[in-house]
């Protein structure tokens, strides 16, 4: 358990840039091509084989082959808000 703790910290800054830069941008229904953008970017820039925008707009990476597959679904799109907030991230 600790080798994966000590690994994450490794990744920490990174993340955190990508959390920023999803919270940055309004991603209302129907309209989440900045947060799909910056999605399908970050793929690309860990390594993912290969990643797909569908007409729909949902963000599909690849990484691997086999018989097995592994899929990770959520969603990108986020509930308005009038009132800006300041996030201390």
């Amino acid at each position: 358990m600790e080798e994966i703790k000590k690994r994450a910290e490794g990744y920490k800054a990174d993340m955190s840039a990508f959390l920023r830069a999803i919270v940055k941008n309004p991603g209302e229904s129907a309209d989440e091509a900045k947060h799909v953008e910056t999605i399908k970017n970050e793929m690309e820039k860990v390594g993912f084989d290969e990643v797909k925008v569908d007409p729909q707009g949902n963000v599909m990476g690849f990484m691997g082959s086999g018989k097995t597959l592994i899929c990770f679904d959520g969603h990108i799109d986020t509930v308005g808000n009038r009132k800006q907030i300041k996030l201390d991230i």
